[in-house]
């Protein structure tokens, strides 16, 4: 059991420091992310905050900041008067995500590009070799979190965090939608999505704003097609 979750010595109340209740709130929201991303809790399933709390072994203070953080995310509802609950799963908005995802992402891109330093394009090429490689090896899970990465650079060199903050809660969402909603089915093609990826970092390095608004739309449009095959 993480140290975050120790029960304390003495029942007495203690005064917790800052710091403390900021790692028991990460311990919180992990495992409860986890959980949910993972359909160990159920879409629309009921979360009692003392329950919680009792369960890991803290104050309500660092579960209530947790589920505001998975709020954020849109992976659960916090609701006056009828408390807190999981997030139903929603195929119907396939269609905004991707939509979001592709106005994000270029807004972001499009910002970045005249920012771009030989460092950034650097870690762009260095990202996309893992992307390739773990293609290659069939690491889903490794391939995701490049990817991640990948899409949520360009935000930070052109210093959107608004963006930033907004595309990491779609693809949160999306995640989630993906294992749920489409376990067992075959995914995109890794290899195809590296080709957009490769030609995106060459047009950044081209610097050509018309030719990487065209390649990122075309690789929203090509994933959402798929799913959208997927759902017929």
């Amino acid at each position: 059991m993480p140290k975050a979750f120790s029960k304390p010595a003495s029942s007495a109340p203690l005064e917790i420091p800052a710091a403390v209740i900021t790692t028991k709130q990460r311990a919180v929201y992990e495992a409860l992310r986890g959980e949910i991303m993972g359909g160990v809790l159920q879409p629309g399933e009921v979360l009692v905050i003392d329950a919680l709390a009792k369960r890991f072994q803290v104050s309500i203070i660092p579960v209530r900041e947790a589920l505001r953080q998975l709020q954020s995310e849109r992976l659960v509802e916090i609701r006056a008067h009828t408390g807190v609950r999981v997030t139903p799963v929603d195929v119907s908005a396939l269609v905004e995500i991707f939509a979001l995802l592709g106005a994000l992402e270029t807004a972001s891109a499009i910002h970045a590009l005249p920012l771009m330093t030989s460092a950034d394009l650097a870690e762009l090429e260095a990202i996309l070799q893992v992307l390739e490689s773990t293609a290659a090896s069939g690491d889903t899970a490794g391939f995701e979190q490049a990817n991640r990465r990948f899409h949520l650079l360009p935000c930070r060199i052109a210093g959107f965090t608004r963006a930033e903050q907004g595309l990491q809660s779609i693809l949160a969402e999306w995640e989630r939608l993906h294992r749920l909603a489409f376990k067992g089915t075959q995914p995109p093609s890794p290899e195809q999505a590296n080709k957009e990826h490769r030609a995106i970092v060459r047009a950044f390095r081209q610097g050509d704003a018309e030719k990487l608004t065209q390649v990122i739309q075309r690789h929203n449009a090509t994933a959402l097609s798929h799913y959208q095959k997927l759902m017929k």
